[in-house]
């Protein structure tokens, strides 16, 4: 077995914590919200995020990559997300969305650039460029389905789930 490079390892990682997450945010969402149209779309989403998080799964498997020690702590705070953006309805799940999703489609341009200067091709690439396509038309949708204009209330909340994504990220990266 090749050993990989410790950069491409940190993306696997990274990159499966986060779609964990996403699992976690979208299956708690499905859970508690009350709206069937809104259930619908979730499961739809959900079902695009779990290929993506099989994919590095498999990835982590594949390559002996360490998954983050933080995966419990992940796991559960996607799970409070998604339960209290429901709890808090419709233009909270959406303003969820679009926050997160709109770290991650940064996060994987970010990954997509380090593979163009160093002319790396292959699976792994085209993977992370079809999945930022797929989780920025997520964001999108959100956008589009967004109810009313955004109070302090709101935009404090995307705020504060962006910087925890970002968060996320940065610390799935080395630990």
């Amino acid at each position: 077995m090749k050993k990989i490079d410790k950069k491409i390892a940190e993306i696997i990682r990274v990159n499966h914590a986060g779609e964990l997450g996403a699992q976690k945010i979208y299956t708690s969402q499905i859970k508690f919200t009350k709206d069937i149209r809104l259930k619908k779309k979730l499961q739809k989403i959900a079902s695009e995020e779990k290929k993506h998080f099989d994919y590095f799964n498999n990835k982590i498997t594949e390559n002996r990559v360490r998954p983050t020690i933080m995966s419990p702590v992940w796991g559960f705070l996607g799970t409070t997300l998604g339960a209290l953006s429901s709890n808090l309805g419709k233009n909270y799940v959406n303003a969820c969305t679009e926050s997160v999703e709109e770290v991650i489609v940064e996060h994987y341009k970010s990954q997509l650039i380090y593979f163009q200067k160093n002319k790396i091709k292959g699976n792994l690439e085209k993977m992370i460029k079809k999945f930022c396509d797929e989780e920025d038309k997520h964001r999108r949708e959100a956008i589009k389905s967004s109810l009313q204009k955004e109070d302090f209330a709101l935009k404090t909340f995307k705020k504060l789930t962006k910087l925890g994504t970002k968060l996320a990220i940065e610390v799935s990266k080395k630990l």
